[in-house]
């Protein structure tokens, strides 16, 4: 499941073993004595400043995340105490798995299962696993982990290894069941979906907004909608196959659109109901605007605007601006999806941002829907930056 290696000690420059005890799996470099020259993916031995050990993990020297917690307390853990960690997660996740129904799930989502940088999806009969980072990617053993998911009961045929798309080798093929990887299909609560998934971002899909998506589908009977920042169309799709009479789906990359439109064509929806629109959603919505379009549902689910704790402020003030703008288009009495997925941005600030631009785009709002990622991408509760998504639902009044 993971690569061996002599373990080295590292030893904290400040007491945090009540915070590593708690369940805090990160160390970050600013919290070590010193930096030794280990390859990424090192295993380690963590200790406190007065050399209690605390727990084996893996080294990241060339990061400010410098290590991950693996195993607390215990001197050793082993292949098998990993492969109980997977058992684990695939008993609690069992219940998504619905050949032709629902086939897309998160496995293994890093640390939130207790294994750290390790990622995994399934579309399907394909499982995607993705390593986080390069300590991630020489810590782990893809080859390893890809024959065990073939004697799950999960009936897979295709293992792939996505690496990030700026890589000259975007991914490599573990298990090659013979799947068309540039035409995967698979099946989200009942609807179809298709991705080219050695280009497509993350693994393939955002399977963590299954249940919102649902939701808008849930919601969207005889209601116009528009999707800003739409991607490949998974809100349209359930926006259609709920009874809105007109979709609108906004992008700035003509190959999302196009995606949009067969995820859309696929599902036996009427081609006419959906616009796709290739533009950039933040000088589109000033146009929309100035125009006096109005839409009885909006949502804006735009890319992640905190990387990091330095950018928070700066993120802030964007959410701020897209947001009043994307108020602006609402119908009196109509919905507004607010979403975002950055770490840096807590759930509660987030609330107050939706609040502050509901203020500023002089609206009023109710609350109808506050909530996170499925259950199928947990979080350790000492690690609050796990909790990255949120998806607030208000009526704007």
């Amino acid at each position: 499941m993971f690569k061996g290696s002599a373990p080295f000690k590292i030893k904290l420059s400040r007491d945090l073993s009540k915070h590593i005890k708690r369940g805090n799996p990160w160390v970050f470099s600013d919290a070590i004595t010193e930096r030794p020259k280990k390859p990424a993916g090192t295993l380690a031995h963590l200790y406190s400043p007065k050399d209690e050990f605390l727990g084996t993990g893996y080294y990241c020297p060339n990061i400010n995340l410098a290590f991950r917690m693996v195993q607390l307390g215990e001197k050793k853990f082993t292949y098998e105490m990993i492969e109980a960690r997977m058992e684990r997660a695939l008993s609690l996740k069992r219940h998504l798995h619905k050949p032709g129904v629902q086939d897309s799930f998160r496995l293994f989502n890093g640390e939130g299962d207790s294994l750290p940088g390790l990622v995994c999806d399934i579309y399907a009969k394909v499982a995607v696993i993705k390593l986080d980072g390069e300590a991630a990617n020489n810590f782990w053993d893809p080859a390893v982990i890809a024959k065990w998911l073939m004697k799950t009961d999960l009936d897979l045929h295709t293992v792939y290894l996505k690496r990030r798309n700026n890589e000259d080798e975007k991914g490599q093929i573990l298990v090659d069941g013979g799947e068309d990887l540039t035409r995967l299909r698979f099946h989200e609560n009942g609807a179809v979906f298709e991705t080219h998934l050695v280009d497509a971002a993350k693994t393939g899909f955002f399977i963590d907004q299954r249940e919102n998506r649902k939701l808008v589908g849930d919601m969207s009977k005889g209601k116009t909608l528009l999707n800003l920042f739409g991607y490949t169309g998974g809100f349209s799709v359930f926006a259609g196959l709920g009874g809105a009479t007109q979709v609108t789906t906004v992008d700035i990359a003509p190959a999302a659109i196009e995606a949009a439109q067969l995820n859309w064509d696929i599902n036996g929806l009427t081609p006419t109901k959906h616009e796709g629109i290739t533009a950039d959603a933040f000088k589109w919505v000033k146009e929309q605007a100035l125009e006096k379009s109005r839409w009885d549902f909006v949502i804006t689910d735009p890319p992640s605007f905190a990387p990091n704790a330095k950018s928070v402020e700066s993120a802030k003030q964007a959410y701020i601006d897209i947001f009043v703008d994307s108020l602006k288009l609402v119908s009196n009495g109509g919905l507004f999806a607010a979403s975002s997925c950055s770490g840096h941005i807590s759930f509660e600030m987030f609330l107050e941002l939706v609040q502050e631009s509901l203020s500023k785009a002089r609206r009023r709002g109710r609350v109808i829907v506050a909530r996170g990622q499925p259950e199928d991408h947990p979080w350790p509760l000492a690690l609050e930056e796990m909790r990255y998504l949120k998806f607030v639902l208000v009526e704007v009044l």
